[in-house]
C-alpha cells in the first residue's frame, strides 16, 4: 500500500474514532444533585470533602458515603447519567433548586409546602420517623404533641416534621444547624426537647457514643423522603423518572438489598 493509501486510511480511522466518541458523549446524560453533608448514614460527608464534584457513570464521590447516596448515584449511574454533585448546608441546598442553580434535591421529606413547587420521585430513597429526644431524667409525660406547650425544643434548621407539627402552636423553637449540637444544647438543659428523625438521630448518638445520655418519646409522626425537582423545570419529570426505573433496576436486580445490608446489616429471619 502507498503512503498516499496509508494516509487515507489513517484519516479514514481516525474520523470512525471522533464520530464514535462523539456519539457516546451526545448520549450521556448529566443531571446536577443538591443534597446536604450531615445526614448520617444517609448521606455523610469526611473530613476534606469536595464540595463541588463531577462523576462519570462508573465513578463515585471523593469523601462523600452514605445509603441513600448509594442509591441515588448507583440509580442514575444504571440510566447512563454523569452526576453534578453539590454537598452545602441544607438551606442552601434547597436554594440551589429553588433558583435552578441544581435539578435535584435529595432526601427531601413531604408536607404541603413542598408539594406546591417539587415534583417528588414515585420511589422513596429512605424514611424517617419523628421522634422527640429528652434527658433521660426527664420528667415529660408524653400525651402527644400538646405535651411540648410551653416547653423550649430544638430542631434542625430547615428540616421538615410533617404537617402536624407545622400546625402546632405555643411551642418556643430553637433552631440548631447540627445534630450533635442540638444534643449538647440538651444535655446542658438549655432546652427541653430536642426533635429529630429516629434513624439519623441514634446514628449520631451511637458515633458519640452518647446512646446512653437521653430517651426517646414515642414517635409522633413518620414520612417516606424522596428526590424532588422544581416544577418549573422543564426536565423535572424527565429526571424523576430515570431515577425511579434505576430504582427498581436496583431492587429486582437484588443490588438495593445488598446496599441496605451494607449499612445497616442483614435483617433478623
Amino acid at each position: 500500500m502507498g503512503v498516499s493509501h496509508l494516509k487515507l486510511s489513517f484519516c479514514f480511522t481516525l474520523m470512525i474514532i471522533l464520530f464514535t466518541s462523539n456519539q457516546l458523549f451526545a448520549k450521556t446524560k448529566s443531571v446536577t444533585i443538591a443534597t446536604l453533608f450531615d445526614y448520617a448514614p444517609y448521606c455523610i460527608a469526611d473530613t476534606g470533602f469536595q464540595s463541588s464534584q463531577t462523576l462519570l457513570p462508573d465513578e463515585n464521590a471523593i469523601g462523600f458515603r452514605g445509603y441513600s447516596w448509594d442509591v441515588l448515584r448507583e440509580s442514575f449511574q444504571y440510566m447512563g447519567y454523569s452526576i453534578k454533585l453539590k454537598i452545602v448546608p441544607w438551606a442552601r441546598a434547597v436554594s440551589m433548586v429553588k433558583s435552578h442553580q441544581a435539578d435535584i434535591l435529595f432526601p427531601t421529606g413531604v408536607n404541603k409546602e413542598r408539594k406546591k413547587i417539587f415534583h417528588f420521585s414515585d420511589e422513596p430513597i429512605n424514611s424517617a420517623n419523628f421522634k422527640v429526644y429528652v434527658n433521660t431524667q426527664s420528667k415529660l409525660k408524653w400525651q402527644g404533641l400538646k405535651s411540648l406547650s410551653g416547653l423550649s425544643i430544638g430542631v434542625k434548621r430547615g428540616f421538615n416534621y410533617g404537617d402536624k407539627w407545622d400546625a402546632m402552636t405555643g411551642i418556643n423553637i430553637i433552631n440548631v444547624t447540627t445534630i450533635v449540637q442540638g444534643f449538647k444544647m440538651l444535655k446542658a438543659k438549655r432546652i427541653d426537647g430536642f426533635l429529630g428523625y429516629e434513624t439519623n438521630w441514634d446514628y449520631s448518638l451511637k458515633q458519640q457514643k452518647w446512646l446512653n445520655r437521653f430517651k426517646k418519646l414515642p414517635a409522633f409522626g413518620s414520612t417516606n423522603e424522596y428526590l424532588v425537582a422544581l416544577k418549573t423545570n422543564p426536565n423535572a419529570k424527565a429526571l424523576l423518572a430515570d431515577f425511579d426505573t434505576g430504582k427498581r433496576h436496583l431492587i429486582n436486580s437484588g443490588r438495593l438489598r445488598q446496599i441496605s445490608e451494607k449499612w445497616f446489616g442483614k435483617e433478623k429471619d
